[in-house]
């Protein structure tokens, strides 16, 4: 798969973390000993602590920018309860709102997938609304004396895109500090030009387990050669990860087989063929960069022990032959199978097995740091948001 790469500058963190980063016969594995409660998984009270204090405090990834390419474009989600409205307006902007119609709270958008269109029916009583949210007009509107259109637009959600990413806020009447996403986060996600990728294909997976256990699948290099053994471990090796903190985001390099420290560049498109880039956009991101394409997983909560993920897979451009659409679909296809039937089957049986009981707590080791610097950043959201 030849297909050109960005060539765009790495930003100075990121070649803090390269440059770091030990020759393949230096690596040594770090000898670290943590554990955690696993009641943190499994304990009904602080999951819905962790809905109140963090996904209504702070801002929420609900897609890639590359879900609406274009200007009059809309796509829903739902998130923690909140039905949630995307839309791309006529100059390009990105905005939120909640996916529901002020006449009788019916969902007006039921597609997750783009839908190109200037303005939304609602499916019920067809009121329509245009994509600044406005209501526009409605059937009859005689036998509604006194209704102002213009009192009745849709709830605007706080929104801001960054990085590449449509973050949202989702307490209509409290905006959240979207200065943590639109800072150095962004910055390292433009040098990989998120904001201009073209998104290949996406699917959505549903997973009996905590979604802590989903975060953690992401951030535990310990596995990759382990449960993936026969898929993804040919690519892998066990590395000397080098990861620090962005605020409460997590920016982790590892290893490829082929990495030479000898030629250590500053250019990402170099760089994305023998090290892996992986970020942790708190609290709801888990974006992984491949030599040809980029990841994004969006979990999605949706009680203590069922999660939703949206896996989107990225690209450059939009493939330029039938037979570079082929490869883009078996990348696809993989990442499809590896997560449903490596991944999420892990993330379920260790849900399973910690809602046994016969666990206190989980062991951490040296190469599952991230969970634990994660799990920091859980825990000091809810105490700086705590009622």
């Amino acid at each position: 798969m030849d297909q050109p790469t960005p060539r765009d500058l790495l930003t100075p963190g990121q070649q803090k973390l390269l440059e770091a980063m030990p020759a393949l016969d230096e690596i040594r594995l770090p000898e670290v000993r943590d554990s955690i409660p696993a009641s943190h998984y499994t304990d009904p009270a602080r999951f819905d602590a962790e809905m109140a204090s963090i996904f209504r405090k702070v801002p929420v990834i609900a897609g890639p920018s590359a879900l609406l390419p274009k200007p009059r474009e809309y796509a829903s989600v739902d998130i923690v309860g909140m039905p949630v409205l995307l839309t791309r307006t006529k100059d390009g902007t990105a905005k939120a709102f909640a996916n529901v119609c002020r006449h009788r709270g019916m969902k007006l958008c039921l597609s997750k997938d783009p839908v190109s269109a200037g303005r939304l029916v609602c499916p019920y009583h067809a009121w329509t609304y245009d994509l600044e949210g406005r209501l526009i007009g409605l059937p009859r509107s005689e036998t509604f004396p006194g209704l102002e259109k213009s009192q009745l637009g849709l709830k605007e959600l706080p929104c801001s895109e960054a990085g590449g990413l449509i973050w949202v806020g989702l307490d209509p009447d409290s905006p959240p500090d979207f200065s943590t996403v639109e800072g150095e986060l962004a910055a390292d996600l433009d040098a990989f030009s998120m904001k201009d990728l073209f998104l290949f294909d996406h699917a959505t997976f549903k997973v009996e387990a905590n979604w802590k256990l989903l975060m953690d699948s992401m951030l535990d290099s310990y596995h990759v050669t382990r449960l993936h053994k026969d898929s993804l471990a040919q690519f892998s090796v066990d590395s000397e990860n080098m990861i620090d903190r962005i605020g409460p985001h997590i920016r982790n390099a590892a290893h490829r087989g082929n990495f030479d420290k000898a030629a250590i560049t500053d250019r990402f498109g170099a760089m994305r063929k023998m090290m892996v880039f992986s970020y942790i956009g708190f609290p709801n991101g888990i974006i992984v960069v491949s030599p040809h394409y980029i990841s994004l997983g969006v979990v999605r909560p949706v009680d203590n022990q069922r999660t939703e993920i949206d896996y989107y897979q990225l690209y450059d451009a939009p493939p330029r032959d039938e037979r570079y659409a082929g490869k883009m679909r078996e990348a696809f296809d993989l990442m499809e199978r590896v997560f449903a039937k490596e991944d999420y089957w892990a993330a379920e049986m260790c849900d399973k097995g910690l809602r046994s009981g016969t666990l206190e707590e989980v062991q951490l080791g040296g190469m599952e740091v991230q969970i634990r610097m994660f799990q920091d950043a859980v825990t000091e959201c809810l105490e700086a948001h705590a009622a």
